[in-house]
């Protein structure tokens, strides 16, 4: 099972549930994307705490958990790493976003739908 994990509270919903269907002793992957690298690392910066508090998160109920960073496009980034790991499952949260992000990218959740080797679970 793949999760992705922002740190934002839709992100926190779609870990909790991960948890859950995972069960102790489970297993599961956490992603984090960040956009690709401009020169800066600000982004780098704010995104490198995440993995650790997700997988916290997680070990707390008893999953094993294993993070990744990686740079670019989160759908893309969770689909490659379901791809990787033969995951059967990815749940990522709805967060919404802007009509205007929605309409000229269109949500992380359906590109998921759309292009994912597995099932996708979308929590809200």
């Amino acid at each position: 099972m793949v999760v992705g994990y922002d740190g934002f509270e839709a992100a926190r919903r779609a870990l909790a549930r991960a948890a859950a269907a995972a069960g102790a002793g489970g297993r599961v992957v956490v992603v984090t994307a960040r956009p690709p690298a401009d020169g800066g690392d600000a982004t780098a910066r704010e995104t490198a705490p995440l993995p650790d508090e997700a997988a916290r998160l997680l070990r707390e109920q008893g999953v094993r958990a294993t993070t990744q960073t990686l740079e670019g496009d989160p759908a893309e980034a969770l689909i490659e790493t379901a791809r990787e790991a033969g995951a059967g499952l990815i749940v990522v949260g709805a967060r919404g976003g802007s009509y205007l992000e929605r309409v000229l990218r269109g949500s992380v959740a359906e590109r998921l739908v759309a292009r994912a080797p597995c099932d996708v679970l979308v929590v809200r």
